[in-house]
């Protein structure tokens, strides 16, 4: 029972990390930019805006020490984003 559990759980992982499409490259004035560079600046971003309202709604002290919640909010949100502008 716990087997199926597992793999039912880590199936849709395993597509998520094998299954990955190519780096689309984008141009910026001119410039050609990888992806990945603009989700980690819009990840940053975003990061930002989220750890602001959180501490803004006195919730930052509940989550916990700052020098890892801050980074593990900066990469999900630079993944969320990749995932929902450039996945296939």
């Amino acid at each position: 029972m716990l087997l199926r559990k597992l793999i039912k759980f880590s199936f849709p992982a395993f597509f998520a990390v094998f299954l990955t499409a190519c780096d689309p490259i984008l141009s910026i004035e001119g410039s050609f930019w990888p992806a990945w560079i603009i989700c980690i600046l819009a990840g940053l971003a975003a990061g930002m805006v989220l750890m602001w309202q959180l501490v803004r709604h006195r919730l930052a002290p509940y989550l916990g020490p700052p020098l890892l919640i801050v980074p593990s909010l900066w990469a999900l949100c630079t993944f969320v984003i990749w995932l929902l502008f450039y996945s296939t």
